[in-house]
């Protein structure tokens, strides 16, 4: 049959499927040695779709899969590509790679093979998350519930009612007799001007002296006894402004007291604090108003409900925590000063789009996580929040009811980082915008001199680059990653590509791999 009839067979439609592409490959080569350029046909349209093992598709061997094979390649070299199966560089089993696994779609990953791999997905959902932070804490004395019992005069201790730090103290209670021989004389100066007659002295003078009684301390039912006429008094009593349990005592029978000295410390311990360690990193989540829930070691499982109202202003240098308080009453006294607690501190709770924590993986420098989409799976760089119990909050990245990888995906991210979409993504660009940047690169050929691969570099003698009017010469180029050296030795044929470089700077190597298997 001729080269016209052939043709002929092919636009009518005429013949079997096989007959087609028996006549097409026909077709293709004659046209070929023509030396016109042609495109394999098939009936289907997919050129190779069903070609036979070890048939030719635009110059690569083919597996007998039924699917296109594009090119041969190494996974741990994914830059060097072969035209037939064999050996790698590094000696590794080249595997073949499809046409229908080259679209935008990311990782194609069959369902027996999902399977296989234990791939478990879960969908992006829209919740609260109330971050709980565990701190220790400890059973403090409320200070604003503390006296003290003074006098404000000189004097000595003749009498102490409270003999012990400890002791219950009720409000009102004579706690001590101390006599001042100064208040003792302003009684007498008071009794003898009560006992003149008001014409005969100055107007004034007898409450001035009453006010002194009072500025001196002396209890004000003993000033009125000096108004009906009783005798002043040797000693005078100290009594306790409020109830409380006695935790100091500054003075004893006998002792001498200035004014401003305390003879008894009183701690009103009907109200205690709960103060808890709460760590640096955790800081920002405490709020004023918190919700706690407190335990007690010593009471077993009863808890308490109470909430965070003071935050304490400076930092435990050496342990990094900040100090939080908690305000309990303490009817009868259960809460002993000292004793430790447990805390449970609430977040308030904030919505927005939520994962499985385990869907997340985490490289150091960004955070990735495995999104399905349209039939395929894609490493999608998201920005984290608050992360509570096995849940993450996901900010940037996800929408609502996408679904990801919670299990296996770090088999699809290493599979992703072969075919080079993690770069594109880590790099913000598009697939296009990728292929159309790998287009630019300036390409050439050239035989490896030398190999420095501590250093990242290597030595070429390359053939003249007519894009940028570069002569033959020899030269070293950096690369671009050190891994695209391996298996490269002195007198090796390689095909290289870079970037356009600036004026007066030495272009980076970003692909190269042996001539053959270009």
């Amino acid at each position: 049959m001729t080269i016209k009839e052939r043709l002929l067979v092919v636009r009518t439609g005429l013949g079997t499927s096989r007959n087609k592409k028996i006549l097409a490959g026909s077709v293709a080569l004659a046209l070929a040695g023509a030396g016109v350029g042609y495109a394999v046909l098939s009936g289907d349209g997919d050129a190779g779709a069903g070609a036979a093992k070890g048939e030719l598709v635009n110059g690569v061997v083919q597996d007998g899969s039924g699917k296109t094979v594009l090119y041969w390649f190494d996974p741990m070299l994914p830059m060097e590509r072969y035209n037939a199966p064999g050996k790698s560089s590094m000696n590794m089993d080249l595997q073949p790679k499809y046409a229908e696994e080259g679209g935008g779609a990311g990782i194609q990953i069959s369902p027996q093979v999902q399977q296989n791999l234990g791939v478990r997905t879960a969908r992006v959902t829209f919740d609260n998350l109330a971050a709980a932070i565990a701190v220790v804490g400890r059973v403090e004395t409320d200070e604003r519930r503390i006296v003290e019992v003074q006098t404000l005069t000189p004097g000595f201790v003749e009498q102490l009612s409270v003999r012990a730090v400890g002791e219950q103290v009720g409000r009102g209670t004579r706690v001590a007799s101390v006599y001042s021989p100064e208040l003792l004389g302003a009684q007498h100066e008071y009794a003898a001007l009560l006992k003149i007659r008001r014409s005969t002295i100055t107007p004034g003078l007898r409450g001035a002296a009453r006010q002194r009684l009072q500025l001196l301390g002396l209890p004000e039912a003993a000033i009125r006894n000096l108004d009906r006429g009783g005798r002043p008094q040797r000693t005078y009593g100290v009594f306790a402004p409020r109830s409380g349990i006695v935790t100091a005592i500054g003075a004893r029978p006998g002792a001498r007291v200035e004014p401003g000295q305390s003879i008894i410390t009183l701690a009103d311990l009907s109200q205690v604090w709960v103060v808890a360690e709460v760590p640096e990193v955790s800081l920002g989540q405490i709020r004023i108003g918190q919700p706690a829930e407190i335990s007690f070691p010593a009471y077993g499982g009863e808890t308490v409900q109470g909430r965070i109202d003071y935050i304490f202003p400076t930092l435990d240098p050496e342990a990094r925590t900040a100090r939080v308080r908690v305000t309990l009453p303490n009817p009868g006294g259960r809460l002993k000063i000292g004793m430790f607690a447990n805390l449970t501190i609430g977040g308030a709770a904030t919505g927005g789009l939520v994962v499985p924590s385990e869907a997340v993986i985490s490289t150091g420098r960004r955070n990735v996580v495995i999104v399905q989409r349209n039939g395929g799976f894609i490493p999608v760089e998201v920005e984290l929040g608050r992360t509570v119990g096995d849940r993450t909050e996901i900010r940037r990245g996800l929408n609502l009811n996408d679904i990801v990888v919670v299990s296996g995906q770090f088999l699809i991210d290493s599979e992703a980082s072969l075919a080079g979409i993690v770069e594109r993504l880590s790099r913000g660009q598009s697939p296009a915008a990728q292929q159309q940047r790998q287009d630019e690169l300036i390409q050439g050929r050239g035989v490896v001199k030398t190999v420095d691969a501590a250093g990242g570099r290597i030595t070429l003698a390359h053939e003249p680059l007519a894009a940028i009017n570069w002569p033959a010469m020899t030269m070293t180029f950096p690369v671009k990653d050190r891994s695209l050296l391996r298996g490269r030795k002195a007198g090796e044929r390689v095909m290289f590509a870079f970037q356009r470089p600036q004026q007066g700077q030495t272009p980076v190597i970003e692909r190269i791999a042996p001539e053959a298997a270009q």
